[in-house]
């Protein structure tokens, strides 16, 4: 047999050499073909293998079909068929795969042309790859058939594919039902249970498996992961008595994916992972060492990411340009760009990804000249090159620069234009901006959107943040988080609590995440438009609170009154173990200020620096000022303005004025004036404060030689301006204005008013005519200052027992004040006030601030 086999020897290598050919004509593999057919000795499976996959190779599908047809029954193998079906698949070509399978199963003997269970599985790996559900259950029901079901590796494909596919109900069907059940099976389901979030379901499956491997381990710990138990998932993981390298990859990707270390107080915690899994004998892979770098990155722990340096070179992954890319970015980022050049020029690779890392780091630290050079140098630029560039000009105020290389940019994509929109709002450009933001056309993103709007908000072009969420809404574009931050803020400035609720229980129906950022917006919001008891329902709602939720309540509750409440906070603050900073005793001190807590407040200046390390500030002095100026100690805080560090500003020398004004001290108040005119002699604001303090005095020489003098000097004040909120429409009154469409009513209106209040026996103060206290502009009458215009407005817009909410951009005068208690006992109305100091509710004839503002 030996001497027969021999001669064909030739043949078969000939064969083999022209299969190696990367393609083959037709005719050719007719050729081979019929070498084949003639010595039939020569059909081995190798061969055949390769036959077939030359006729692939060649694209040639269909003879490979015609040569499996030809092949005598008794020389057919499953294996070949198998080959067939796999190459169909592979080449996602579903015509030839049924093509091949139903010939298979015509021209099969007595099940030899069968495919193999290795087959079926697949089959269904492939129909969870294309999440094709009818595909897999089109072959489940052939595995029935043949028999095949009770394979513990079929059935474990099959529970595999109806995950993947989404079909949990028979994914745990085919569980239920398998005889027999081994780890891998187990293993799968565990999985399928934690990509669907039934942790419960995958721990009892869990702790009933006799045999456990480190994939058992490695997925319950993913489980625990993706429903956000973290301190679960460490727990599992330090059980494991199997841990391998991918035990320690799954739980610092589940740390990174929770987003554990990018908080700071975590820094321990992280240290100490590191340091265990160095002791553990596991060397740390790439990806790790890359994700411990981002960690440091992100929380700034320098030394630590400093050591990973070390072990980085110690591991010989000196050269990685991965790793180098992110130690790069971890020294930009710790503001360490000496080492960041030092890495960088070290490199003896650089991709694209670390020039860009570069060119970010010099853009972040005002290098954009150095940036500029590389940017030049570089042979392969992509649309990261290009933003990061315009996001530097942009940071170094060269708008003009960004719009350059914005424009010079061929790969354009919607990053580029929201870093350019971006830009022009920081510059106030909204023209501009919003130019960019109408051609972007289709393409913009949710954060096209949001940077436009916080844009406006940043302009305190509020109204045109609000128009711009409706037409957002119009559009079908789901706003997120970032969204809801600039809309609250916006509410918060115009007092548009209606607005503001509506975005709350939007955020609650689409179930927002309210995390610090977020809860502290709404804080604000409900604070800053007059709903303090909403405000504290949020804040004691927050599982977390940082310093700034903290502060925003205090702050909030001082500009209400609520002094000893504000105080009570502060107490909670320093019990839960967070320390106070400088806009914390602001809060306070205003708190203090507004409720007359003379004692209280000298107490918590005092402890300023002494107790809470705080340096006091500018503001600071301000406030104490304010605080000793309101109760008359008027020498007292002249002294204190005398002993100041700091040479005091116009708020400073403005509240001593105030308080002049308030006691009537017209001496002290002149020395005040010229203070003030000193330092800006072009504030009006100054002028107006002196003629009203002349006015209470009935000094009208003084006041017509005060207006002389605004007048000759060219100084103009502000003029008084209120807003009221009504069906979620801002609407704005300037004293002296009569353009709104609906003012003759609102004059009649205000007659109606001016009769039923003489009738409760009011007189105007005349003097108030000049009386404006801040900068309000001199009205025809004290009956058409904006806040009455508003109040006005409101009354005849609203339902009977509607509260009326107004903001107001100064301070409220006395004689409005006055009217302002008389309404609301009139008219049985609560009115809510924001002037430029305080909140102020009148109720029934008496307003909180209990006439101390």
């Amino acid at each position: 047999m030996l001497n027969l086999y021999k001669p064909l020897q030739p043949i078969i290598t000939f064969i083999a050499s022209t299969l190696e050919n990367n393609f083959l004509t037709l005719k050719q593999l007719q050729q081979i073909h019929g070498q084949i057919i003639t010595h039939s000795n020569l059909i081995s499976t190798p061969l055949v293998n390769t036959f077939l996959h030359s006729c692939y190779r060649s694209h040639n599908p269909n003879y490979a079909l015609q040569f499996l047809y030809n092949l005598p029954p008794s020389l057919s193998k499953s294996s070949f068929w198998d080959f067939m079906m796999k190459s169909s698949l592979e080449s996602n070509n579903l015509l030839n795969f049924f093509t091949c399978y139903n010939a298979m199963m015509i021209n099969r003997g007595s099940n030899t042309n069968s495919p193999s269970v290795g087959m079926f599985v697949l089959f269904f790996r492939y129909g969870a790859k294309l999440g094709d559900c009818k595909f897999g259950k089109l072959f489940h029901g052939v595995v029935v058939k043949l028999g095949f079901d009770c394979d513990v590796v079929l059935q474990t494909g099959l529970v595999d594919f109806y995950a993947k596919v989404g079909d949990l109900r028979c994914a745990h069907k085919v569980f239920d039902e398998m005889y027999k059940r081994d780890v891998v099976a187990c293993n799968v389901m565990i999985s399928v249970f934690g990509k669907h979030g039934l942790v419960e379901d995958a721990r009892a499956l869990f702790d009933s498996m006799v045999e456990k491997d480190s994939y058992t381990w490695n997925s319950m710990v993913s489980c625990y992961f993706k429903v956000g138990d973290v301190e679960s998932a460490r727990l599992i993981f330090d059980r494991n008595p199997v841990k391998n390298e991918v035990s320690w990859n799954v739980l610092i990707d589940g740390y990174s994916k929770s987003g554990y270390f990018s908080n700071h107080d975590n820094l321990k915690d992280f240290a100490n992972l590191y340091t265990e899994m160095m002791h553990s004998g596991v060397s740390p892979s790439q990806s790790v060492l890359s994700l411990f770098i981002q960690f440091c990155a992100n929380i700034c722990a320098i030394e630590l990411g400093k050591s990973l340096h070390c072990q980085i070179i110690k591991l010989s992954f000196k050269y990685d340009v991965v790793l180098q890319t992110g130690l790069l970015d971890f020294y930009a980022k710790v503001d360490d760009l000496s080492s960041a050049k030092k890495v960088f020029d070290e490199m003896p690779q650089r991709d694209v990804v670390a020039n860009n890392a570069m060119i970010s780091a010099l853009s972040k630290h005002g290098f954009v000249a150095a940036a500029q050079n590389l940017f030049d140098s570089m042979h392969e630029k992509n649309s990261v090159t290009f933003n990061s560039m315009i996001t530097g000009y942009s940071k170094i105020g060269d708008i003009h620069s960004a719009r350059f290389v914005f424009d010079s940019n061929p790969v354009k994509d919607v990053v580029s234009w929201n870093a350019m929109i971006d830009g022009y709002c920081k510059m106030g450009h909204l023209s501009y901006a919003e130019e960019l933001f109408n051609q972007i056309g289709e393409s913009k993103n949710s954060v096209t959107w949001n940077t436009m709007i916080t844009g406006f908000v940043q302009c305190k072009e509020f109204q045109r943040a609000l128009c711009l969420f409706e037409r957002m809404q119009a559009e079908r574009v789901k706003p997120t988080e970032v969204t809801m931050v600039s809309l609250l803020s916006a509410c918060a400035h115009l007092g548009a609590l209606e607005m503001g609720e509506w975005i709350h229980n939007y955020i609650k129906r689409n179930k927002l995440k309210i995390d610090v950022v977020l809860g502290n917006a709404l804080v604000d919001m409900y604070s800053k438009c007059g709903s303090i008891s909403h405000a504290l329902d949020v804040f004691c709602n927050l599982q977390v609170k940082n310093i700034y939720c903290w502060n925003s309540i205090i702050v909030g509750l001082a500009m209400h009154g609520h002094g000893n409440e504000a105080m009570d906070y502060f107490c909670n603050m320093i019990q839960e173990g967070l320390n106070p900073d400088g806009v914390t005793f602001v809060g306070i001190l205003c708190a203090c200020s507004h409720s007359g807590l003379i004692s209280e407040g000298k107490m918590y200046f005092s402890q300023m620096q002494t107790i809470y390390g705080v340096e006091p500030g500018i503001e600071h002095y301000g406030c104490m000022v304010d605080l000793l100026g309101r109760a008359g100690q008027l020498k007292e805080a002249l002294e204190l303005i005398a002993s100041m560090p700091l040479k005091p500003n116009a708020v400073v020398w403005g509240s001593l004025l105030r308080s002049c004004h308030k006691h009537k001290d017209s001496k002290l108040g002149e020395e005040v004036t010229q203070r003030l005119l000193e330092l800006d002699p072009r504030d009006g604001g100054n002028y107006v404060f002196l003629s009203n303090l002349y006015a209470s005095l009935s000094r009208w020489n003084d006041v017509d030689r005060c207006r002389k003098l605004m007048t000759d000097s060219g100084v103009h004040k502000v003029p008084g301006c209120s807003s009221i909120e009504v069906d979620n429409v801002v609407h704005e009154f300037v004293a002296g204005d009569s353009s709104h469409p609906r003012f003759s009513e609102i004059n009649v209106y205000l007659v109606e008013i001016a009769k039923k209040l003489k009738d409760e026996g009011y007189e105007a103060d005349t003097g108030s005519v000049f009386h404006d206290i801040d900068d309000e502009e001199k009205e025809d009458a004290v009956s058409y200052h904006s806040e009455r215009i508003a109040v006005a407005f409101g009354l005849m817009s609203t339902r009977v027992g509607k509260v009326i909410r107004v903001v107001k951009n100064l301070r409220t005068c006395d004689d409005c004040h006055t009217v302002m208690k008389l309404i609301s006992k009139v008219y049985k109305r609560e009115i809510v006030m924001r002037d430029r100091n305080r909140f102020h509710h009148f109720s029934n004839g008496v307003c909180s601030c209990k006439d101390y503002w």
